[in-house]
C-alpha cells in the first residue's frame, strides 16, 4: 500500500543512476508503484559514496554496477535532467545487462493505446492523449500533457505544466521547456530548445533555440 492508501503491485528492486533532483522525483514514482529502490549511482562525485540520500544510499559510481548484478538487481532507471546524459547512460545500463523500467506515476491519466519506450518518466499529473508514441529515455514533467496522435523521440524533456497539442512531432532529445505550449501539426526538430513560457507557432529547426510569445529563434546550437 502506498502513501496514498492504494495498493500497488511489488516490482522488485531497481537502482537509480542520478543522484541530484531529477533522481528524487524518479525514486518517489517507483516507490509509488511498488518498486523498492535500493541505491543511487553517482558517477560524478565519488566521495559522495555511502551517503545516505532520499531514503536509501548512494552505492558509487558504474563500478557499483557489478556488486548489483551479483546482488540479483537486475531493473535500473536514468534519474538524470540532462537529455543526452540521460540517454547515454541509458545506453550503458542495456549494455550492462540491466532492464530499463518506466517510471509512470500513479495519477498520470495515460491514454490505453500509448506506447512508452524503456526507461521513461511520467510525472505526476501528466496526461497522454490517444495514439501517441513516447521514446525510450524520456520525461514528460509535472503536469505536462501531450494530445493526441503526438510522437516524442528518445530523450526528450516535455517540462512541468507544458502542453504538445495534438499530431505535433517532438524530436530527439528536444527539451521544451516550463509551461511552453506547441499549436497543433508541429514539427520540434531533434536537440532543440523551447524556452520556458514560449508559444510555440511555427516548426523549429534542429537545433534550434526559440523563445517567446510567440517563439523565435534566438540562436543555433
Amino acid at each position: 500500500m502506498n502513501a496514498t492508501g492504494t495498493i500497488v503491485k511489488a516490482h522488485g528492486k531497481c537502482v537509480v543512476w542520478g543522484a541530484g533532483g531529477h533522481a528524487k522525483v524518479v525514486a518517489e514514482i517507483l516507490r509509488l508503484s511498488g518498486y523498492e529502490v535500493v541505491g543511487f549511482i553517482d558517477e560524478i562525485s565519488p566521495a559522495r559514496k555511502g551517503e545516505r540520500f532520499y531514503g536509501s544510499v548512494v552505492l558509487g559510481g558504474a563500478e557499483a554496477l557489478d556488486d548489483l548484478r551479483q546482488s540479483e538487481v537486475h531493473q535500473a532507471i536514468v534519474g538524470i535532467g540532462d537529455n543526452v546524459r540521460r540517454v547515454s547512460t541509458g545506453n550503458i545500463l542495456i549494455s550492462q545487462g540491466f532492464n530499463l523500467v518506466k517510471a509512470v506515476h500513479p495519477n498520470v491519466a495515460c491514454a490505453s493505446d500509448v506506447a512508452l519506450g524503456a526507461g521513461t518518466v511520467l510525472a505526476s499529473g501528466a496526461i497522454i492523449g490517444p495514439s501517441t508514441s513516447i521514446g525510450a529515455h524520456v520525461i514528460v514533467n509535472t503536469k505536462a500533457s501531450i494530445d493526441h496522435d503526438c510522437s516524442v523521440a528518445d530523450g526528450a524533456h516535455v517540462g512541468p505544466g507544458a502542453i504538445v497539442t495534438g499530431c505535433d512531432s517532438i524530436g530527439e532529445c528536444a527539451w521544451i521547456g516550463a509551461g511552453g505550449i506547441i499549436s497543433d501539426h508541429r514539427t520540434i526538430g531533434a536537440y532543440s530548445i523551447v524556452g520556458a513560457g514560449a508559444v510555440v507557432l511555427k516548426d523549429v529547426q534542429p537545433k534550434t533555440v526559440v523563445a517567446g510569445v510567440p517563439a523565435v529563434v534566438i540562436r543555433l546550437l
